[in-house]
């Protein structure tokens, strides 16, 4: 790309006059440098570095020190929107098929893929810009950021449902499903029947593309419908030994769905909400408790399943404190 396309493209300026009019490549790292790269300078990477490996432009949106006249220097005033607008005339010039997906359905690809067959696009615009400018064509990308997709691709496929209801479920548990699919048997896998549905559409797009899975490695999808067994100090035991569980979810408009299959599924069982205070909402019939401190739900202790709105990777820490809280507790007695 020429650098006066560049500067249109990003609405940027150029402060140098520079001897090269050119680019190749675009790097973010010093280190990948090669001569007549582009390097987005995000400050975490040694800019001179990129300079003296031979970098004929350097992109950036904070204020710095101009130390090679030769090459192109551009300022910007935001580096996500320019890499989006760069993005945006990239994806329209090569052959690559972009879906947006759900969150559920995307964890349980990950899980069940082994390979690198898929492009999982994640993370910060950095990440994604070089997962894209990476891809081969006709390569395959999902992403669950639909604001982000409409950025820099607004002509992205829906991840479809199936068509085909291919999985036959046989037996269930709160946590677990036991399932034929295509006439083969996976016996307590644990992914709660309320993901059946995702679990099936996944599996038709893989088919669809020829993409190898193993639905043996099948776990719980981390901070959706996540449970932690523990007792009444709310120290964490073994899965399925207590009947007292914490279940953690990150998207708030998935209780609602996780709430009413535990509500049919065990009639038996008192559950609790707990929500960050923001959230000032509650259910008629499920009492809810709002927390500020993630420690003041231990002060709730009459419940069965208690579903938390919240990473699950922020409450650790307690279990493993009330852990050696108490181990030290034995020791000394």
């Amino acid at each position: 790309m020429t650098i006066d396309n560049l500067v249109r493209l990003v609405e940027g300026e150029l402060l140098t006059t520079p001897s090269i009019s050119s680019f190749e490549n675009i790097q973010f790292f010093s280190n990948k440098i090669s001569l007549g790269d582009l390097f987005v300078y995000t400050q975490l990477e040694d800019l001179q570095k990129a300079v003296e490996k031979g970098a004929y432009a350097i992109l950036f949106d904070k204020e710095i020190q101009i130390t090679d006249h030769e090459i192109a220097w551009i300022r910007v005033k935001s580096l996500k929107t320019a890499l989006i607008r760069i993005l945006r005339l990239y994806l329209r010039e090569k052959s690559i098929h972009i879906y947006y997906i759900n969150e559920i359905k995307t964890e349980i690809i990950k899980s069940i893929i082994p390979s690198k067959q898929l492009i999982i696009l994640e993370d910060t615009i950095f990440d994604i810009f070089q997962k894209i400018f990476n891809a081969k064509e006709n390569s395959l990308v999902i992403c669950s950021d639909e604001d982000m997709l409409k950025k820099i691709y607004p002509d992205y496929k829906m991840f479809g449902i199936s068509q085909n209801q291919q999985i036959q479920v046989i037996n269930y548990s709160i946590f677990e499903t036991t399932f034929l699919y295509k006439n083969r048997f996976f016996k307590n896998i644990k992914l709660p029947k309320i993901f059946i549905e995702e679990l099936e559409a996944v599996l038709s797009f893989l088919e669809k593309y020829e993409i190898v899975y193993e639905l043996n490695n099948l776990n719980f999808i981390e901070n959706h419908f996540d449970p932690i067994f523990i007792n009444n100090r709310f120290i964490q035991k073994p899965f399925g030994t207590t009947q007292k569980v914490l279940i953690f979810e990150k998207n708030y408009y998935m209780i609602e769905k996780e709430r009413e299959f535990l509500k049919n599924e065990a009639k038996w069982a008192r559950i609790s909400l707990f929500l960050p205070k923001k959230h000032n909402s509650s259910k008629k019939d499920t009492e809810t408790f709002l927390y500020e401190d993630l420690k003041d739900i231990k002060s709730q202790k009459n419940f069965h399943f208690g579903i938390i709105l919240a990473d699950k990777r922020e409450f650790m820490p307690i279990f493993l404190e009330e852990k050696q809280n108490f181990s030290l507790f034995k020791e000394l007695t």
